[in-house]
């Protein structure tokens, strides 16, 4: 499937982070129109400018999820072929020590706003493909990542149900989980990074990008990108879960 004869108009939700600004690159060169979002304006005109002379036309739009009203706006006004979500907050240590407002927080980006959004566009049944990008964590609970992971496992189980709702109905709406691991982004904090094995087995925001594009080429509702994190999936399902949260726990707690 050749994208450019199927999305004309695409629109990325954390435009400026690490893997959405790589995507606004590929996609600036493959559709007509390209909004950029996200909450920081300076940063979107940054990347307008650095993306000048691409094929499509670019625009930005300032949103933050925190605001529930924002979110509803941006919904009744969307127009596109793609949307795709790239935003998430993660707050790494104990989950005892995590503050009632930073859990708040975290829930509101990683699954109220994204389903909000989800639904509202849904029940319009306009053609439209939504993107949600997951993480691993989402497949197995993360000690000292315990409310991203619930969060982002939430999200995956919704997210999979409305699929076969949709399906089921003939919707003209597609909505796809791409999950992904470790990458080198600024939503974990060095210290993390580096108890995930450092930059060098973490995959980097270009290649992310280039495959979540290839995904894309290919039509495909729900994959684990990155033949390492598949596997990483895989050996999920065949040990006991107990022994990879342990793994997981000791593995992390390093970086704490």
């Amino acid at each position: 499937m050749q994208m450019e004869k199927t999305i004309s108009k695409a629109v990325i939700l954390g435009a400026s982070g690490g893997i959405g600004r790589q995507l606004a690159k590929e996609l600036a060169q493959r559709t007509d129109q390209l909004v950029l979002v996200g909450r920081d304006e300076a940063n979107l005109t940054q990347l307008q400018e650095d993306l000048s002379g691409v094929r499509a036309k670019l625009s930005c739009r300032v949103l933050d999820l925190l605001d529930a009203a924002a979110v509803d706006d941006f919904a009744q006004q969307l127009e596109a072929d793609l949307l795709i979500n790239c935003c998430g907050l993660a707050n790494f240590g104990p989950a005892l020590s995590l503050s009632e407002a930073a859990e708040n927080a975290l829930w509101q980006v990683n699954y109220q706003a994204p389903i909000r959004l989800i639904k509202q566009v849904a029940e319009r049944n306009r053609k439209i493909r939504l993107v949600q990008l997951s993480s691993l964590a989402a497949l197995c609970p993360h000690p000292y990542l315990a409310a991203y992971s619930a969060s982002k496992a939430a999200l995956q189980a919704y997210c999979l149900a409305l699929q076969e709702e949709l399906r089921l109905k003939c919707s003209e709406v597609k909505v796809c989980l791409y999950i992904l691991g470790p990458v080198r982004t600024a939503i974990f904090p060095p210290e993390l990074q580096n108890a995930l094995g450092g930059s060098e087995l973490q995959m980097s925001p270009e290649i992310a990008a280039r495959r979540i594009i290839g995904l894309l080429q290919q039509g495909r509702s729900y994959a684990i990108v990155g033949k390492r994190y598949r596997l990483l999936a895989w050996l999920m399902k065949l040990l006991p879960q107990r022994w990879i949260i342990r793994l997981i726990g000791a593995y992390l707690r390093k970086g704490l």
